[in-house]
């Protein structure tokens, strides 16, 4: 059995500086997929960019606690001044509280895939921003949009231990169980996710060093690993907890010794169009 292996970037359109640092990466390293955050400043940009780039991957960062909505039809979502809710407490706290919020959870992300579609992007998957598509009944509402929207992946958080890497912190384990429960209703609904995904106790620590110990121990089948690359110029540590840790996972992805082990080890490097019906990729990306 081969390892193929999707490296996607969160956050595209974040800003200009993570955008950037995004393209970068899949164009001098070893990205192959990104998530569009159509909530965010850069987002206009950052689509116009990915047309020029057809081997980058993009999906939707399903997003519900930053940026500016795209719906206007949303009361009980935002707040009295149309901001969404800043923390995932908030969030869940909406939606227990006010039925109808869920109502408008459902249209505020098919507002943010509507506007990849009219942007000419038919978007390869799912995830979302604080990993909120897997709590239960947000999880549910990303699934039937994705039937809906014929989107045919979504990230599934069941993090893989590494030997010699960080362990998770309890949230995350959390996470992990969520993540195991909303693996069973993909596969019920034919959907499609990864054999295994590994980013949560990493994040913002993926340095050259870090992906070289990786890439030794990669389990067979095909995985993600979800990274945060990006420049930090125009970036606010009151808005982003990862400023200076973005460059540092930009540079790990670009260090040449970590594109040389990926063809050392014939690990085929994809992104999430490839595996949404489950059939052999088409093509392979070396970096570079």
């Amino acid at each position: 059995m081969i390892r193929r292996l999707i490296i996607n970037a969160d956050d595209f359109g974040f800003s200009r500086a993570v955008t950037d640092g995004i393209i970068y990466a899949h164009t001098h390293g070893i990205l192959t997929s990104t998530t569009l955050m159509a909530t965010m400043p850069d987002c206009d940009r950052a689509m116009d960019i990915a047309r020029g780039h057809p081997g980058l991957g993009v999906g939707i960062h399903l997003c519900l606690t930053q940026g500016t909505p795209r719906s206007t039809k949303l009361k009980h979502l935002i707040s009295a001044d149309g901001q969404f809710p800043r923390t995932v407490l908030q969030l869940l706290q909406r939606i227990s509280f006010h039925r109808q919020a869920l109502e408008e959870v459902k249209a505020e992300w098919a507002g943010q895939i509507e506007y990849a579609l009219s942007r000419n992007l038919h978007p390869t998957h799912f995830d979302s921003h604080k990993h909120i598509h897997h709590w239960p009944a947000l999880g549910r509402i990303a699934l039937d949009l994705a039937e809906e929207y014929k989107i045919g992946s979504l990230r599934c958080a069941r993090e893989i231990q590494i030997a010699g890497l960080f362990g998770l912190s309890p949230g995350y384990k959390a996470l992990r169980f969520l993540a195991g429960r909303l693996h069973g209703q993909i596969a019920r609904r034919k959907l499609y996710t990864t054999d295994w995904f590994y980013g949560l106790a990493a994040t913002g620590r993926f340095s050259a060093e870090i992906w070289q110990q990786l890439l030794k121990h990669l389990p067979l089948g095909t995985g993600e690993i979800m990274v945060h690359p990006g420049y930090s110029d125009d970036l606010d540590s009151a808005v982003t907890r990862l400023t200076v840790e973005r460059r540092l996972e930009l540079d790990g992805l670009c260090d040449g010794r970590v594109a040389s082990q990926t063809k050392t080890a014939k690990i085929q490097l994809v992104h999430f169009g490839h595996i949404k019906k489950n059939q052999p990729a088409e093509t392979t990306h070396s970096g570079g």
